[in-house]
């Protein structure tokens, strides 16, 4: 339990970030840039706020092969993008290329506290040694980060070829990827899905009444702020929309997330008309790369990209998945059968792995393990 405390204060300070009402717009610079992984002939980018070269994570040459709708990873706050490894990494044990996942570093170079109870990100933690991270804890907001993943959206859009892209994001990260969304609404269109995970869509235990003029953030996503109610719509009429299915991953118990304790902030993560996904339970930073869970959200993301395959750019040919499934003879009715089939195998394997007794803090019996699965917030 000293391990989940430790977590929790430094999980509080990545949402939020104490500090004075002056600092709510001027926030601390960043130690610098986060490490630049894209391939080489990726586009370069500048963070609007520090003027330095974004970093960040995908592909493997401009315009190659696709078998998969590109998804782009938002990362939370005080992270970076190589929050994402473990989740790339199980994306590639999947079938996923370089080509198809990408993510990036807004608010430069992330700190350490991204990790979760059960799975580790060594990746991460030694890349930040190798980039001389300081320790200090570095924060920012939505609105100052929304041209940054704009850019970044157009360059993954020109660079693969393939005007259709997902997202799939997590705590800040999704707040400010629906901010893009709704200043960019020339973008919705193209969105194929949206996986929202542990994001304080109605607020945040961490911004508490009177936090908006005190705490970083919480102007923006403390519960009945202008900000969300914006960004929500009268009575939730903007929170999801087609053509783009969505789903949220999160808690809902009030007592596995820190950023969500009890029946006030337990459904804040849900959306309205999403397919609303409750791993009961599960800490802030498991939900996001907890193996049995990343399977649940990539299969999601599978299923939703099916119509969008043959419309790829790079190429689809039979290097990429349309081309195996044409040179194996199979009719296009055959094709969605085998696209459901894989499916529902791929989300079914994935219920049956999740032990939800070990996401908890403390082991429960197996007569007392929550039930998990889709739920509708009214």
């Amino acid at each position: 339990m000293r391990k989940v405390l430790a977590l929790s204060v430094l999980l509080w300070l990545a949402l939020t970030g104490v500090a004075s009402g002056s600092h709510l717009v001027g926030h601390i610079r960043p130690q610098g840039p986060a490490k630049v992984s894209f391939a080489s002939d990726f586009p370069s980018l500048n963070d609007h706020e520090w003027g330095f070269r974004l970093g960040g994570f995908g592909g493997s040459a401009k315009g190659g092969s696709l078998r998969h709708v590109p998804v782009i990873f938002v990362h939370g706050n005080n992270v970076d993008a190589c929050d994402w490894y473990t989740v790339r990494d199980e994306f590639r044990k999947a079938g996923w290329t370089d080509q198809e996942m990408y993510a990036l570093s807004y608010n430069g170079l992330g700190g350490n506290n991204g990790s979760g109870l059960l799975t580790s990100n060594p990746a991460c933690r030694a890349e930040h040694t190798e980039m001389g991270y300081d320790g200090t804890t570095r924060v920012t907001n939505n609105d100052v980060n929304v041209p940054d993943l704009y850019d970044f959206i157009l360059a993954v859009r020109a660079y693969t070829g393939s005007s259709k892209f997902s997202i799939a994001s997590h705590s800040l990260g999704v707040t400010l990827a629906r901010k893009t969304l709704k200043a960019h609404p020339e973008l919705r269109g193209d969105l194929v899905a949206f996986v929202g995970i542990a994001g304080a869509n109605h607020g945040t235990t961490f911004c508490p009444p009177g936090s908006e003029t005190t705490t970083m953030s919480c102007n923006e996503i403390a519960a009945g702020t202008p900000w969300l109610a914006e960004l929500n719509g009268p009575d939730g009429s903007d929170e999801t929309y087609g053509p783009a299915r969505w789903m949220t991953i999160y808690d809902g118990s009030g007592a596995g997330d820190p950023a969500f304790v009890g029946p006030t902030y337990a459904q804040s993560p849900a959306l309205e008309g999403a397919d609303n996904r409750q791993f009961l339970g599960t800490y802030h930073n498991d939900l996001r790369m907890s193996p049995p869970i990343i399977a649940v959200y990539r299969a999601f993301l599978e299923s939703s990209e099916g119509p969008y395959l043959s419309g790829l750019g790079g190429g689809t040919g039979s290097d990429g998945f349309a081309g195996a499934l044409a040179d194996s003879g199979a009719s296009p009715r055959g094709i969605g059968l085998i696209g459901i089939l894989l499916v529902g195998a791929s989300i079914w394997l994935g219920y049956r792995a999740l032990d939800i007794s070990s996401l908890r803090c403390r082991p429960r019996s197996p007569s007392s393990l929550p039930v998990m699965g889709p739920t509708h917030k009214h």
